[in-house]
């Protein structure tokens, strides 16, 4: 019987190693002292204010009530996860995470899913809340003054020691920074994407604009 040649013995074998680190599952890690340092803190996403905590060497996070888990594995990105009755610990979709930090010091969110790398948060830091706006503190009801949005329920609040906005009956409310004492905006995301929420005071009125729509939000 004749020998494989050289050639083709090499592309097999590269083949199958390759195939075979491929499979290679990945392994849970620990997280860095810097990329703990970087994590914990605020952020604006597109699905609203996320607040990552850090307690040792664990990372976790809160959404839609529930409490999610930041486990970093092998391939250097930080998956989340979540114990069903507390107990039972299930992954959460098909995705990962990492972060990217850019020239400016900025710290950004990407998410991994399909093949696709996307930015979904970036990081800010609070301000301090004048009282004026802490007296403004309540639930209003929205009326639409230009475009066509469906808010129709506004409820301004604190929630780690940040200024919030939940919107309609979203359980994730959108961050909002104070630039004076008669108007607020919401931080960037990081992305090409974001629907920046500005909060005035106009003639002793409150309005809300996003994109192109304005509204009057009179307290309940």
């Amino acid at each position: 019987m004749k020998s494989l040649p050289l050639s083709l013995m090499f592309f097999l074998l590269l083949f199958t190693t390759s195939d075979l680190l491929a499979k290679t599952p990945l392994h849970r890690t620990n997280f860095s002292a810097t990329e703990l340092r970087d994590l914990q803190g605020h952020y604006s996403t597109i699905y609203g204010h996320f607040y990552i905590r850090v307690n040792g060497k664990q990372v976790s996070t809160r959404y839609d009530g529930k409490y999610i888990e930041l486990i970093k594995k092998s391939d250097g990105h930080f998956y989340p996860r979540y114990k069903f009755l507390w107990v039972f610990p299930i992954n959460i979709g098909n995705m990962s995470f990492s972060l990217k930090k850019i020239n400016s010091g900025k710290i950004r969110i990407l998410m991994h899913e399909k093949r696709k790398i996307r930015t979904v948060a970036q990081k800010f830091y609070p301000k301090p809340i004048p009282s004026a706006w802490k007296h403004r503190l309540g639930s209003y009801q929205a009326k639409k003054i230009k475009g066509k949005s469906g808010i129709k329920k506004v409820r301004l609040a604190l929630q780690q020691g940040i200024l919030v906005a939940f919107i309609n009956q979203l359980k994730s409310p959108y961050p909002l920074l104070a630039n004076s004492n008669t108007q607020l905006t919401s931080p960037s995301a990081g992305h090409n994407h974001d629907r920046t929420i500005k909060i005035s005071i106009n003639k002793n009125v409150i309005v809300l604009e996003y994109e192109n729509n304005k509204l009057a939000l009179k307290k309940l």
